[in-house]
Parts: C-alpha cells; structure tokens; sequence
C-alpha cells in the first residue's frame, strides 16, 4: 500500500527560467523522494481541437501545423534562432526529447543564449542524462552566471543526490536575487534533506516573509515542524492551503513516515470525524493501522528470539554445573 496524498501535497517548485516551464516536483509528505521528472506541458487549445476533430492517433510531426510553420521558416532561413527555439519547445512539449535536443543545440551554438541551455537541460534530465547536463551547466555559468541558472544547477545536483554541491548553487541562487521566494523555498528544501534542520526552517520563513500566499513554502515548512515536534505549528501551516480535515491527514503521513503510528492515527481520526468519507484519511488510516501491525508482530517476533536465548543461556549454566554436582 502507499501513501494517499491530496490535493495540497507538499511540493517544492523549481523554476527553470521565466520564459521556460514551471517545474513541479511532488515531496511524499515525509517520504524520502528524489524529485520526479518534469512533466511536458500538455498542447494548447489549438492542438487539442485536431485530437477531438481526428479519429486517427494523432501524429504531432505530421499533424501539428505549428511544426510544419516552423520547419517551413527554417528550411527558408536556417539562422532563424528565434524560429529554431519555438520549435524545440514544441518538441518538448511532445516529450520529443532527442527532436528538441537538436534544435536547442543548433540554437545554443548560434546565440549561447540562456533559453537554449536550459532547453538542453530539461531534455538531458528527461532523457536520463543528468551527468551530462551538470558539466554543459556549469561552464556555461562560468561565463554567464546567473540566478535561475544557479537555481537550475542546484535542482540537478539534489536530483543526482549531491545535496552538498546543491545546496552550494542554490546559495548562489538567493545571493543574486534574495528576493525571490521560491529559492529561499528551494534552498530551505535542500537544507531539510541534509538534516540541517534550523537553517532549513530559517530558508522556509524566509520563504514565506517574501511570499505569504506561497502554498509551497507554508506546506514545507509544516513538514518540517512536524518532524521537529512541534505539531500545532505544522497544523497551522498546512491549513494555510487546504481545509482541517486534509491538514490533519497531511500531518498525519508525516508522523507515520516518522514512526508515530499512534500519533499519526490519531490526526486521522480527527480528519475523519471532519470529513467521514475522507478517501485519503480513509486509506491511511487502514495503512497506519497495518503498520501497527507488521511492528506488533515485530517485536513479539524479537521477544521470542530472545525467550529462546534465554532459555538456551539457562540449559548451558546447568550443564557447566553438572560436574560440580558430581
């Protein structure tokens, strides 16, 4: 069984740049998670209409007029940077990683511009290149630092598991631009999965001083009072976002990853004397209740291990006193 998460899911966002796509990456509320991959935007109206007006599977390279436009302006005008840049991205958006790979490059070797690395970016680490990306990123800061560049390099390093090195660009991040929310956000995050406890609650304050209505920030910071302890701020915080009866649930999850099934029982049933029919308070609450049970029988487990030690120590002090007797 796994967790059931709701709506208000606690996340850390990830923006790439202005102009790219907002990243999103789901946090298990207290589950130990390597961020997900990027999902590609879905097709615009316009595309979406061809799919309602054609019974046939829909073939993007064939079917999509925008590609045809674009390859069109190319075939006419090859240094088309800016034609070049709009259809990799409408490859992206198609998960044609390798197609959007190719275009991005071209443009990146025309302008060495900022939108065509992190095109290059995001496709390496949707195509499981992040070895790849790292190195591209950073010379490429070396040159032309800057803060969502950092930013992006920090995201990267957490996602091949060199917090460390993240936790260094992310601070590069917030020196360019202190101002900004989601890197105090960001950073705090990194801080959190290193343990670092009191700079990670700092990160999120800060956080959410510059941006109050950041749903993000106030969910991070709540998981991380819970495993602190401290249960009513971390009550308060997910309730910014959500009703009572799904911020009990949240708080609930982060208990039970925690191993405080009672506890966690406990803001379940509160959830569900708010909201009877809760499905992901239902659901928890069967998997809380598992999870006592696999630990009971744990431990009796344990306790007849070491009845029979016990037992067995006992048989071999009174066959060393034999002889004695004798």
């Amino acid at each position: 069984m796994t967790v059931r998460l709701v709506k208000t899911a606690l996340l850390i966002s990830v923006v790439f740049a202005s102009a790219c796509v907002r990243h999103t990456a789901v946090q298990n509320l207290g589950l130990t998670a390597s961020p997900t991959r990027r999902p590609a935007p879905a097709p615009d109206a316009s595309v979406r209409s061809i799919f309602q007006r054609q019974k046939q599977a829909f073939n993007p390279l064939a079917d999509d007029p925008r590609i045809q436009a674009l390859q069109a302006l190319l075939k006419k005008n090859p240094a088309d940077s800016i034609a070049r840049l709009e259809l990799a991205a409408v490859y992206e958006s198609y998960r044609l990683y390798d197609e959007a790979l190719e275009h991005y490059r071209e443009a990146f070797d025309a302008t060495h511009s900022e939108k065509a690395i992190f095109g290059i970016v995001r496709c390496d680490q949707a195509l499981n290149r992040t070895w790849q990306a790292i190195p591209l990123l950073e010379q490429f800061l070396k040159d032309m630092p800057s803060g969502p560049g950092w930013n992006m390099l920090g995201f990267l390093h957490d996602a091949s598991g060199n917090l460390p090195a993240g936790q260094s660009a992310l601070e590069q991040a917030v020196a360019a631009n202190p101002a900004s929310s989601e890197w105090h956000n960001n950073l705090g995050y990194n801080l959190m999965l290193q343990n670092k406890a009191d700079a990670a609650q700092t990160e999120f304050r800060k956080a959410v001083q510059l941006d109050s209505k950041s749903i993000t920030a106030h969910n991070n910071l709540g998981m991380l009072l819970a495993r602190r302890g401290e249960l009513e701020g971390a009550l308060a915080e997910f309730e910014f976002g959500a009703d009572a009866a799904t911020a009990h649930n949240n708080l609930a999850v982060v208990l039970m990853e925690l191993g405080k099934y009672e506890q966690s029982r406990g803001e379940l049933v509160k959830a569900l004397a708010l909201r009877r029919n809760f499905a992901p308070a239902l659901s928890n609450f069967k998997l809380v209740q598992e999870r006592v049970r696999q630990r009971t029988q744990v431990q009796k487990g344990s306790l007849q291990q070491s009845n029979v030690r016990v037992a067995a120590a006992e048989q071999d002090a009174s066959q060393l006193k034999q002889p004695e007797d004798r």
